[in-house]
């Protein structure tokens, strides 16, 4: 395969602005490609033991599914021993239900109603026990604590899996199979990153998102994990080596008192290859980077992302207009989330980082991997609260503007027609998010899984025990639903329905919402507490986790209930655009669009004419007053005058103080450039 910066992969329908001033970007149809990528878009937001409130570490992940489905149960796979001679099998894991078929895995992955069982692409040689853990997409908590987070990445090599339909394809290890054998294996972080690297190395390691070799998916091609265990915590970067084999591989461990934040990009720079206390690495980690002219020692210190990371640049005779675009949509995708999620966890530290530098392989002096925090600063709630961010507050903000509509969505959900010009900021809290967790790694068989169902800013985070002896309830495991088929059966969509049915007013509904996770969430805590204590006088550690399982499962069970009657009272209460609360004469009010959306003369309501409903100001095709309005009569005249003075007063009201923010940000960048 060409390197990435030699080779630029033109998509169908992508655009070029005329000139600086019409728009911020430039690539607009590549953008919404990667907006449509299947994994391209989980966050990790990661919390050392020091900076941690309870002196555990954290870690977070968000599912932001693309343009597919995706298998939203959460299956619990047992602790088991092995006959000598065993073998451990390397699925093809698919995106929706089910993710894989296969008794030898799980109970819970058995097959069911004619299921047949999923096809491998190779086996490795199991060890003698293995541990018991949370499994979703990806592996999530073992019964020791081992917790992971994930997030796709870029980088200038692509891999494919060796199944049937690709014969191109010889790689055998993908990111779901390498997270799900280290939950199996180990218990500390440390061995983790390095079972998993030498798995990589040895089978061959693929992205599921690397796009086909006429059109390499280079913007997904690569994968980072966030790995933690009670006492440590690392940061894992790997993509397919040489000649779309092996792999190559990078850790390093993050200083107990920081917090790290992932956004589709590597993280990890500079390299200490003597200090094996913070760093390790597959052997040979710099050879390709060296062969490719993609670093020299000359050039110091090995930048392990600026080596590997992806950042296209056009080939002879193309746009480079293209390849700059897909830059700076690379840049903020990942960047933004970023200097957010510093800023939010560590406001000292992130008060230092350019929210518009973006993050790149090349950018001078880069954003770190992780920031330091004051001691025990960060709770579990305000990371819980990181994850259902929108940038509120910021120029930024999701929530503000014509797009937000007249009740401030954030949701962007529906793509442009292809060729539109522009793109969405990126949130931490997505639309398309099929769930995010909170993972607590603590000690002595006590860690939590804090799951929340959908779009985290419409959710409740449910704790469920690490070392839990049961599957979750049956609503987390049922294969009655699934996302293309509704059931009252399956917890997801509970959360989901309320999801769907808050832009109808999203301020209103939301808010309400968000009152009661809080609620929820509160309760949790509280009953870990209880849980924990009740368990600590078992005298075995099986029963133990007995009690662990029932106590949670039966709080579960009692919280999606409680979801599902959230949900039919929210469409009581804010139903026919009404706030009701009850059969008075007073018992409801009406909803109240905002002044400033009211009065906009793109939305033509306080222009309306006698003649007709007025439709907005189109912004490509200017309205002209002369074959809008007849000017052969007086009364058409005055028509025409109070219809410009109306125009000029409520568009000046609605532009100058939105626009000046901006004014003053492309001043200082003539391309102001916001991602997807």
């Amino acid at each position: 395969l060409s390197p990435v910066h030699r080779q630029f992969f033109l998509l169908p329908g992508f655009v070029r602005f005329r000139s600086p001033m019409e728009a911020p970007l430039r690539a607009f149809a590549l953008a919404a490609s990667l907006l449509a990528s299947g994994s391209l878009g989980c966050t990790i937001v990661a919390v050392g033991k020091d900076a941690s409130s309870s002196g555990s570490p954290m870690v977070c992940h968000t599912d932001d599914s693309g343009s597919d489905t995706t298998d939203i149960r959460l299956i619990r796979v047992p602790a088991k021993k092995w006959p000598k001679g065993s073998v451990r099998k390397l699925y093809h894991w698919i995106d929706g239900y089910p993710r894989v078929v296969d008794g030898d895995l799980a109970p819970g992955y058995a097959p069911v109603k004619g299921q047949k069982v999923s096809f491998t692409v190779g086996e490795v040689p199991q060890v003698p026990e293995t541990y018991a853990y949370w499994d979703m997409d990806y592996g999530v908590q073992n019964e020791v604590g081992l917790s992971i987070g994930e997030s796709t990445c870029t980088a200038k090599t692509v891999g494919w899996p060796a199944t049937p339909d690709k014969p191109y394809g010889y790689n055998k290890a993908g990111i779901e199979d390498l997270s799900k054998i280290a939950l199996e294996r180990c218990a500390t972080a440390r061995c983790a990153v390095q079972t998993m690297g030498d798995l990589a190395v040895e089978f061959g390691f693929y992205s599921a998102d690397s796009g086909e070799p006429t059109a390499p998916g280079y913007s997904d091609s690569a994968e980072a994990l966030v790995v933690a265990d009670p006492e440590e915590m690392w940061i894992f970067d790997v993509l397919t080596g040489a000649n779309n084999a092996s792999a190559i591989w990078a850790a390093q461990r993050v200083p107990a008192g920081n917090v790290a934040a992932v956004g589709n990009s590597f993280t990890i720079r500079h390299m200490d290859f003597e200090d094996s206390e913070n760093f390790l690495y597959s052997p040979g980690v710099t050879d390709l980077a060296e062969a490719k002219g993609w670093w020299s020692p000359k050039e110091g210190a090995f930048d392990f992302f600026k080596a590997y990371g992806y950042t296209p640049i056009a080939a002879p005779g193309t746009d480079p207009s293209s390849a700059e675009g897909l830059m700076n949509v690379l840049a903020f995708y990942s960047g933004r989330r970023m200097w957010r999620i510093f800023s939010l966890l560590s406001p000292a530290e992130g008060a230092k980082l350019d929210p518009n530098k973006g993050n790149l392989p090349g950018t001078v002096d880069p954003y770190p991997g992780s920031v330091p925090a004051p001691k025990g600063s960060v709770t579990p709630k305000m990371v819980m609260n990181v994850l259902r961010d929108h940038y509120e507050g910021t120029p930024y903000d999701l929530t503000a503007g014509m797009a937000a509509g007249p009740f401030g969505s954030p949701n962007r959900g529906p793509v442009p027609p292809r060729g539109s010009k522009g793109l969405w900021e990126r949130a931490i809290s997505m639309h398309r998010s099929s769930w995010s967790y909170l993972l607590e790694a603590k000690p002595a068989g006590r860690s939590v899984t804090w799951l929340g169902y959908d779009s985290p800013h419409g959710t409740a985070y449910l704790p469920f025990f690490g070392a839990a002896a049961e599957d979750a309830p049956e609503s987390f495991r049922s294969h009655e639903g699934f996302q293309s088929k509704f059931s009252p059966k399956v917890a997801w969509w509970a959360f989901n329905l309320i999801n769907q049915y808050s832009d109808l007013n999203f301020r209103l509904i939301n808010s309400d919402v968000r009152n009661h996770s809080a609620v929820i969430e509160e309760e949790g805590r509280r009953l870990v507490e209880e849980c924990v204590a009740e368990a600590d006088g078992e005298k075995s550690k099986e029963k133990a986790a007995q009690v662990l399982s029932k106590c949670s499962n039966k709080f579960a069970e009692k919280k999606v209930a409680q979801w599902w009657e959230l949900a039919w009272s929210l469409f009581a209460k804010y139903s026919r655009y009404a706030i009701t609360s009850n059969e008075t004469d007073k018992g409801e009010r009406l909803q109240v669009y905002p002044e400033w959306w009211i009065n906009s003369p793109d939305v033509g309501y306080s222009l309306w004419q006698s003649n007709g409903p007025f439709h907005g100001i189109p912004d490509q095709e200017p309205l002209m007053l002369s074959t809008a309005f007849s000017t052969s009569s007086p009364l058409a005249a005055s028509r025409l005058v109070l219809f410009a003075c109306g125009s000029a007063l409520a568009f000046l009201g609605f532009k100058v103080g939105s626009f000046s923010e901006k004014r003053r940000r492309q001043e200082r960048d003539p391309f102001f450039y916001v991602a997807v």
